[in-house]
């Protein structure tokens, strides 16, 4: 397949596109198979262009795609969409072990995994690490629809994940939020479905990134454990009723 060739013009619309945004938008050209297994991604420049935006953007953006392991990247040639090399076997495996997964483990793993984040998060987090946190958590506010407000939320916390700087912990959280769709969470319609909801959600998450700017670990790591256990606490009982 041809590699799809960006637009002259950038659209008015899309010259202010966040990370997030411009992260959803390649993802779409992968998930809507205009670009199949093998295929060269248009070039950085070729992106910039097309959404009015900066390569460094594009490049995060591409970035969060290769950690997803739906793109790979070779020096000198650019970036392809990642072929599966997952066997049958293997992915049948794998699935089973995922389907005995609820949503309360995912949850629980988190309450403990993630407050463990808040000493790093304070020492190693910059202020461009801010910006880009503050970018994703305007994501999170802005979001109306319940599964834009799921996608953002699982960014911010991944962003919370990078700025540790460590990427054994990276790879454990994307392990924990992999699991969460094998998990059934989709089924739990009724989990932040209304804009109050969202919005305590919201408000939570600004109060984390505030600890962390402040550099108290001891405040970043409550505020991470209230949080969990607020949402474990919500999804236990989505899970009963």
């Amino acid at each position: 397949m041809e590699t799809p060739q960006p637009n002259d013009a950038p659209s008015p619309v899309d010259s202010a596109l966040t990370e997030v945004e411009l992260y959803r938008k390649i993802r779409r050209m992968l998930d809507d198979g205009k670009l199949e297994p093998g295929d060269r991604l248009p070039t950085e420049r070729e992106f910039a262009k097309r959404y009015g935006t900066t390569r460094h953007l594009i490049r995060r953006a591409i970035q969060r795609l290769e950690g997803d392991l739906r793109v790979v990247r070779h020096v000198g040639r650019g970036t392809f969409v990642r072929l599966d090399t997952q066997t049958e076997e293997q992915a049948t495996e794998e699935n089973s072990a995922s389907n005995t997964v609820s949503p309360v483990d995912v949850l629980e793993a988190r309450l403990v995994i993630e407050p463990g984040f808040a000493d790093l998060l304070v020492a190693r987090a910059t202020a461009s690490d801010f910006q880009r946190l503050d970018a994703l958590l305007q994501a999170i506010e802005r979001a109306q629809a319940q599964q834009d407000f799921r996608e953002a939320g699982y960014q911010f916390h991944l962003g919370l994940a990078q700025t540790t700087r460590n990427p054994l912990l990276v790879k454990i959280f994307r392990i924990v939020i992999e699991a969460r769709a094998a998990a059934g969470w989709g089924r739990l319609k009724g989990l932040n479905d209304t804009a109050q909801a969202r919005a305590a959600q919201a408000t939570a998450n600004r109060a984390i990134l505030s600890a962390i700017m402040e550099r108290d670990a001891g405040l970043t790591r409550k505020l991470l454990r209230n949080h969990f256990a607020a949402m474990l606490s919500a999804v236990a009982f989505q899970e009963e009723n």
